[in-house]
């Protein structure tokens, strides 16, 4: 799905219709690549191990954090 980033009216100036189509054309392709990502996890549950070690490293960093101040 190719993506027209020079979109533009007959005076060579962009408008806002077409600058929200566009965003909203990234948005929905990135929505998709999000979803083949979820499927490929779902389906290989061994790719949720360094998600959740990075999780807890995560929650370990703000709560060493919050004991600081």
């Amino acid at each position: 799905m190719p993506v027209a980033l020079a979109e533009t009216s007959g005076a060579g100036t962009m408008t806002m219709a077409s600058l929200l189509s566009i965003i909203t054309e990234v948005f929905t392709a990135a929505t998709g690549w999000m979803g083949s990502v979820a499927e490929i996890v779902v389906a290989n549950p061994l790719f949720l191990i360094p998600i959740v070690f990075t999780f807890i490293g995560i929650g370990i960093t703000l709560f060493s954090r919050l004991l600081r101040v």
